[in-house]
């Protein structure tokens, strides 16, 4: 395999990273409570880096994978990540149907967007939806929308259900993203699964680790002596699968520098070695900006003020 390499005399890219999904059971079991209530909506939540996206992502490809003009079941789906929508910013309900809108089925006409109202650009979109047979969309990051937002996005599923298109809307955020959905009964009303992502117990990281990387394939959760690889990344990484996979390809890097059977002193001495540099660097930013921006240096300080001074001259010429 072809490694990176960089030397005085060469310079080698590494090649790309196959990006390899595995379905837990956990996955399966969220899939299968979400495909439950189609058409219905649904809140996906939960720490960052647990597999929130990822298993939105899996599930998108699954559904468009089996999809089949042939059979009249099947339907599209669409994952997309979602900008801030402040509250108060203005048109909030509009914002939220246009980003929706954008994701799923192109550009919005920005005449139409000025004038139409919110109910007619809802309309609009559901009738796109349903030509393109797009009945699930997942709503990524979603504790940047304000409610009001929220409502504008959820008048295309009752849009939806006037013109009997099945539409479902997952929307997918952090801990805190259940305590904003149910502050109104307009939003909390139109939400039929709640779905809490939970850290990987040690046992569910063994099955993960054993399917992702080939240096784990010899894994056994029943035996304890095969798990003492498992065990390290474990107590280093918890049960959050976003913190353990880009971690192996760092092992994997250095072990194509230095080959060497894998051991968890090597896992030990990768993660203290990105670690330190991160506390160091944390540390030194404290020291020396308080960690906010660095301040201007004398000499660019001095270019401003002639600058200015430039400007006033320019201005009493004038």
């Amino acid at each position: 395999m072809t490694k990176a390499n960089i030397t005085k005399g060469e310079f080698i890219f590494p090649p790309p990273k196959k990006v390899k999904t595995v379905e837990t059971g956990f996955m399966r079991e969220v899939m299968n409570r979400t495909m439950a209530i189609h058409p219905g909506n649904a809140v996906w939540y939960g720490e960052s880096r647990i597999g929130k996206t990822t298993t939105a992502k899996h599930f998108v490809d699954r559904i468009n994978e089996n999809y089949t003009p042939d059979n009249s079941n099947s339907f599209r789906a669409v994952h997309f990540e979602v900008g801030e929508i402040a509250s108060w910013s203005g048109n909030e309900q509009k914002k939220g149907l246009k980003s929706l809108y954008n994701a799923t089925v192109g550009r919005i006409d920005e005449g139409s967007y000025r004038t139409d109202p919110t109910e007619t650009i809802a309309e609009t979109l559901v009738y796109a939806l349903k030509r393109k047979n797009i009945q699930k969309v997942f709503i990524d990051e979603a504790g940047n929308l304000s409610l009001d937002a929220v409502r504008g996005i959820m008048m295309a599923f009752d849009s939806a259900k006037s013109i009997d298109h099945n539409l479902s809307l997952i929307f997918i955020g952090m801990d805190d993203l259940p305590t904003k959905m149910t502050k109104l009964p307009q939003i909390n009303g139109r939400l039929s699964e709640w779905c809490y992502f939970e850290k990987y117990s040690l046992h569910e990281i063994a099955i993960f680790l054993k399917e992702l990387h080939p240096y784990f394939a010899g894994v056994d959760s029943e035996k304890a002596k095969s798990l003492e690889l498992v065990e390290c990344i474990y107590e280093l990484y918890d049960g959050f699968p976003g913190l353990i996979i880009p971690f192996l390809n760092k092992v994997e890097t250095y072990l194509q520098i230095s080959p060497q059977p894998l051991t968890d002193q090597i896992l030990r001495m990768v993660h203290l070695r990105t670690n330190m540099d991160k506390i160091n660097s944390i540390n030194k930013s404290l020291e020396l900006y308080g960690g906010k921006p660095a301040k201007k240096s004398a000499l660019q300080e001095n270019e401003g003020r002639q600058k200015q001074g430039g400007k006033l001259n320019e201005k009493r010429r004038k």
